[in-house]
């Protein structure tokens, strides 16, 4: 009897120690997931936060811009309401995703990461890619969270930024950036262009300063930015689903129809037909080659964006950062620190970067000119038209009070700032400030 007490209680011993080991192991795996990641290659992520960037800059929040500034219509569906600037917060909420999320978060987590490997270039180009997002923010909702931004453990609700703080963030970001990157043009994977990373960030600098009215600080810059010929463009050459360019994919792949340009502010500019009064040429610009680059009649309404084989087509690459709008920020900037005929040259290289690609311009001269503020009008006029589908436009028209007459589309003024998403106002309802849309933001008249 005792012998079948003892084999009786070991059993249950090993039974037990077996249920343990069995428990243990049960224990570890539901803890540890094996099909997610638990770290990923930084350059791989870099791409996809330059991907954000690109969907930020060239996305909807650029559709949306381009509505509110006069270069495209809204004409069916939920475009007709946002042509009628009737929207919503939840209007938004992709935008802001990309930009948080897509974006900046990944920016920061690979700037750690190649602090520690010691990889310079690689946490130059992500700063740079960061402050392009919220530079790019900042414009479209003036205060927006950045220092407590993407780090939901210790600010589950972050608090917002002033404005002009972001700019001062990015600003900061991007004098660390330009000695680390100098003149590479590595880890591009989602841009096409000839160019270098410093003189990229040195634009972006330029244009930081531009928004906050510090023209000298722009010049300085601007003077060290994009070279002729170094455009930093979104990558759309591959012309297959999934990699065309973002307009087209909206305007005739996926929503066909819905966005126009038949009465548009811009068409109206570039229009060449005699029945045309408001059309900018003179004897020294010609839009009638430009025109029909910006625009076809080939679409779903009389006047499309050209998705065909113009600015928006399938494999056109889409500028982010460029030579013209770097050349109009030295031609507006020195035009404001009262050197005319440095702002008249700068408008002048824009106009023949513009005539070796379309013809049409000749350059001008002082005598062109009734009087000083005229040349300030043709600079903003120009880069209106040059910098077509960019949310840079709009920032234009909204920094410098509307200076070239943009017609609303609905009433007496242009929507002046975007609404904070509907996402961020639930999850953080007591720092996301109440603002309207026609409400200024904070740097601008």
């Amino acid at each position: 009897m005792k012998n079948i007490i003892n084999k009786y209680l070991l059993g249950i011993s090993a039974c037990m120690m077996l249920f343990a080991s069995c428990e243990k192991d049960i224990n570890e795996i539901n803890e540890t997931n094996p099909n997610q990641f638990s770290d990923s290659d930084p350059v791989l992520m870099l791409t996809g936060a330059q991907l954000a960037n690109v969907m930020l800059n060239e996305g909807d929040a650029a559709r949306l811009s381009g509505i509110f500034s006069g270069h495209f219509t809204g004409v069916d569906r939920q475009y007709v309401s946002y042509n009628n600037y009737v929207v919503t917060s939840g209007d938004f909420d992709a935008a802001w995703s990309n930009l948080y999320a897509s974006g900046v978060a990944q920016c920061r987590l690979i700037r750690a990461k190649a602090v520690e490997s010691q990889n310079k270039v690689l946490e130059g180009v992500a700063s740079i890619t960061e402050a392009n997002l919220l530079i790019t923010a900042a414009a479209l909702w003036g205060d927006i969270p950045n220092v407590q931004a993407c780090n939901p453990k210790d600010y589950p609700t972050p608090t917002f930024d002033k404005m002009g703080d972001v700019y001062e963030y990015c600003i900061s970001l991007l004098d660390k950036s330009i000695p680390l990157v100098g003149a590479s043009s590595a880890f591009s994977t989602a841009y096409a262009g000839s160019f270098a990373w410093g003189d990229v960030a040195n634009t972006l600098k330029a244009r930081a300063h531009l928004h906050k009215g510090e023209y000298q600080k722009a010049i300085d810059a601007a003077n060290n930015g994009i070279a002729y010929g170094e455009d930093l463009m979104a990558n759309h050459s591959a012309n297959v689903p999934g990699a065309w360019n973002l307009y087209y994919d909206f305007l005739d792949w996926n929503r066909a129809g819905y966005m126009s340009a038949d009465g548009s502010y811009l068409a109206s500019l570039m229009d060449t037909s005699s029945a045309n009064t408001n059309y900018r040429g003179n004897a020294k610009t010609d839009e009638s080659n430009r025109l029909p680059y910006y625009f076809t009649t080939d679409g779903y309404s009389a006047l499309d964006p050209n998705w065909v084989d113009g600015a928006f087509a399938s494999n056109a690459n889409f500028p982010i950062v460029s030579y013209v709008e770097n050349q109009l920020i030295l031609a507006e900037s020195y035009w404001r620190t009262s050197d005319f005929v440095k702002a008249l040259n700068h408008l002048n290289n824009a106009r023949k970067y513009n005539d070796s690609t379309f013809g049409g311009f000749d350059p001008y001269i002082a005598t062109d000119f009734a009087n000083n503020n005229a040349l300030l009008k043709e600079i903003m006029v120009e880069k209106y038209i040059s910098l077509y589908g960019q949310i840079e436009a709009y920032s234009d028209v909204r920094r410098t009070n509307n200076l070239i007459g943009v017609k609303p589309n609905t009433g007496s003024n242009v929507p002046q700032r975007f609404l904070y998403p509907q996402a961020e106002i639930n999850t953080n309802p007591t720092n996301t400030p109440s603002k309207g849309l026609f409400e200024k933001l904070s740097l601008w008249p």
